[in-house]
């Protein structure tokens, strides 16, 4: 989703006669796209902010810009801990990014972010323009600007209305919008016409899109030119029978569930206010892998959660020891302002964090080495990315599954779908070699 609001930006700034440069040095304009779920990420935007002193003093007509999550949350306070900030806008302000900017260069600075009670307007300098957000488009994007010409982000939904004790977003990303499945139809035609060959469905909460999930993608999956349609990220407790049925369905549809588990406790559960109990989340694993055999899923868990015993977090270890995910994504817990979770007590200490975070991280590196054994010999078809980042002279790409998949090969494969025959791995990597090449739907 974020990846999408740097893009939403860039293109408009670039319609408006702008051009990415490789360094500030370079730019008129300088712009932070921010998250706000982990606080050490605000703390790095604030310090790559601070890198940008001696240049602000150099070029005072320099712009510098802070959207995203962090912006929504911290709202007029950015402001005072970086005062060499021109503009602060939440992500659902980004398509009006090149507007903020006209009005900073005439001296102006800038506060533009959703309202709420939850959000701290009065917190601005008295210097500082708060604009009203009432015609932000939720949605503009054309999808010019991707990094992958033949790989595409497209929002379909935003905000989450689960309320996770733990997590910022419903404040900062608001409740949920759908959007009407005639403009995602119309931007994916876009996105193929310009070279699109996969798509990656977004939402903060994608299974809950109010037009129904499974209609959408057998829809989308009649869209010529598309091979491939994956969508992120799923609640578990919305990973219903239709949703799974149309997976196994539309070939099309990849094989890939990113369904955060959190905790395998369920008093820890229930302190997040996930909304479903560890048997119910075995069940919907077991559904999944029924109706969907060859099926990858992939989890996030968080440890450290208030009140987590070392009993809470063996509940944890043994789910993912039984549950075979494809890959985990592993927090150690901090406290996020705003959040119900805050007001709990941070009991779990800092060592036991740290321990708990690496001892999860290695079981999941067995589980993930145990499964990549299992896919030798497999033929997977592989969307080819490009060089590989650790081995220029191989190819790299995905599977339908999601797992990296290294092979040699011409660089005139990169943008095709071939077939790999897996023959090593790692516990993050197959290696294989080609088949044949065969740009259809894998």
């Amino acid at each position: 989703m974020n990846k999408v609001d740097s893009e939403t930006a860039a293109e408009r700034l670039l319609v408006q006669g702008y051009e990415l440069v490789a360094d500030a040095e370079s730019a008129d304009v300088v712009v932070f796209n921010t998250c706000s779920v982990r606080e050490h990420a605000e703390e790095r935007v604030y310090s790559r902010i601070g890198a940008l002193k001696w240049e602000k003093l150099r070029r005072p007509s320099l712009i510098i810009a802070v959207m995203g999550c962090m912006a929504q949350n911290s709202a007029g306070a950015v402001f005072r801990r970086a005062p060499l900030v021109d503009i602060v806008c939440g992500p659902r302000q980004a398509a009006r990014l090149g507007d903020f900017i006209a009005q900073a260069r005439a001296g102006q600075r800038i506060l533009a972010i959703d309202g709420g009670d939850r959000i701290r307007h009065h917190k601005a300098p008295r210097n500082v323009r708060v604009l009203d957000p009432a015609d932000a488009p939720p949605f503009a994007r054309c999808g010019s600007v991707r990094p992958v010409p033949y790989q595409a982000f497209v929002t379909i939904m935003q905000g989450c209305d689960n309320f996770c004790s733990y997590c910022i977003v419903p404040y900062v990303r608001g409740p949920e919008i759908s959007r009407p499945a005639e403009e995602i139809i119309e931007e994916i035609n876009r996105l193929v016409e310009t070279g699109a060959r996969e798509v990656t469905l977004l939402g903060q909460n994608v299974n809950s899109y109010g037009g129904g999930l499974p209609s959408l993608l057998r829809v989308i999956h009649n869209i010529p030119g598309l091979d491939r349609i994956r969508f992120v990220t799923s609640h578990p407790k919305d990973v219903t029978d239709d949703l799974l049925s149309t997976m196994a369905e539309l070939p099309g549809v990849c094989n890939h569930l990113h369904a955060p588990a959190q905790s395998g406790s369920d008093s820890i559960l229930k302190l997040m206010h996930r909304g479903y109990t560890r048997r119910q989340y075995d069940d919907m694993l077991e559904r999944a892998r029924r109706i969907v055999p060859d099926i990858e899923i992939a989890s996030d868990f968080i440890v450290g959660f208030p009140g987590e015993t070392e009993q809470d977090f063996e509940q944890t270890v043994q789910l993912v020891r039984s549950a075979g995910f494809n890959q985990c994504f592993i927090f150690k817990y901090s406290p996020r302002k705003g959040t119900r979770a805050a007001e709990l007590i941070d009991d779990v200490p800092e060592e036991a964090k740290k321990r708990r975070n690496n001892e999860l991280l290695a079981v999941q590196e067995e589980v993930s080495a145990r499964r990549n054994r299992a896919k030798h010999g497999r033929i997977l078809g592989v969307l080819v990315d490009g060089p590989s980042k650790s081995d220029p002279s191989k190819l790299a790409g995905r599977s339908p599954g999601y797992d990296i998949v290294v092979t040699e090969g011409p660089e005139t494969l990169v943008g095709s779908i071939i077939d790999v025959r897996i023959t090593d791995s790692t516990p993050l990597t197959l290696f294989g070699e080609i088949v044949k090449h065969a740009p259809a739907i894998r």
